[in-house]
């Protein structure tokens, strides 16, 4: 099961300081955040993500090792700050 995806939901249902909380302790892989990006749209999982504090360069390095499809779109909207 895909503890980042029961993290993203809590947030998404509003329980925001629960998830950041959560995030604390979570070992996040880069599959993680790509099999999240499917469910979610990458867009919505990338803006999450960064307001739960994970660094730019940990979510470019999931899409560059488990999705180049979708690499140029998380570039975009993270070097402009689109999301």
């Amino acid at each position: 099961m895909n503890k980042l995806k029961e993290t993203i939901e809590t947030y998404i249902n509003g329980n925001i300081t629960i998830a950041k909380k959560e995030i604390e302790y979570l070992s996040i892989s880069g599959i993680d955040i790509v099999e999240c990006s499917y469910l979610f749209g990458v867009r919505t999982t990338v803006k999450i993500l960064k307001k739960l504090g994970v660094k730019d360069l940990y979510i470019l390095n999931a899409f560059h090792d488990y999705n180049r499809t979708d690499l140029d779109e998380v570039k975009q909207l993270l070097l402009n700050n689109f999301y």
